[in-house]
């Protein structure tokens, strides 16, 4: 897939794989989630290199969340400001009024965000992007104790490795299908629906860059 990446908003080319696999599976209500945007503003654009931005401006219902204010969200972009944990991710989603059944969520929150996932079992979003912790290699376990008031720090403690997001989604009903080159996100697509190779975390992993 590493010859549809493509950046319109997006740091590492998301924006290309997300076109090219919704071109494979089409849509339904066109409804996308992500976390952890404030921190993509860019070019003076809210969420300017956030993974969901152009499908908004494609007419997606975006729903975008961070703990960080975001005034003035792009059109079609509900912006919830809400510092995500385990324990209020269900009610925050509850209060955004975002549906059970949706076509994707992106999580990249520097921490959490395997915890936070697991919190999510009674939503099915067709399409999970995850930013994984790709200094560890894709044959290793590795998940960050969940810390509600950890903040990323710079070191390579955070999140979880491909490796535990994988068994994660697995058991959750995804399928592996792609890593960015910059191995920062991993693409999953429910099992049901999803029309391309399935890889195992050791096929898929790409180091994450700063690391190289």
């Amino acid at each position: 897939m590493k010859e549809y990446e493509k950046r319109v908003y997006s740091q590492q080319g998301e924006d290309g794989i997300i076109e090219h696999i919704f071109s494979n599976i089409g849509t339904t209500n066109k409804v996308a989630v992500e976390f952890g945007v404030a921190a993509n503003s860019h070019g003076g654009i809210p969420g300017g290199e956030s993974n969901t931005l152009n499908l908004a401006n494609q007419g997606w219902q975006v729903y975008w969340f961070d703990g960080e204010m975001i005034s003035n969200p792009p059109k079609n972009c509900n912006f919830t400001k809400a510092f995500l944990t385990p324990d209020n991710i269900c009610n925050v989603f509850e209060k955004a009024e975002i549906p059970k059944d949706f076509d994707l969520l992106s999580i990249d929150v520097d921490g959490n965000d395997y915890h936070l996932r697991e919190k999510l079992y009674e939503y099915n979003p067709r399409v999970v992007i995850m930013e994984y912790n790709g200094s560890y290699d894709g044959a290793t376990e590795y998940i960050m104790p969940r810390n509600d008031d950890y903040r990323w720090r710079g070191d390579r403690l955070f999140g979880a490795s491909l490796k535990s997001m994988t068994i994660q989604a697995d058991r959750m009903g995804y399928d592996l299908v792609y890593c960015d080159q910059n191995g920062v996100n991993a693409f999953y697509i429910k099992k049901d629906i999803n029309p391309f190779p399935v890889k195992t975390s050791e096929e898929a992993w790409i180091k994450l860059i700063w690391t190289r």
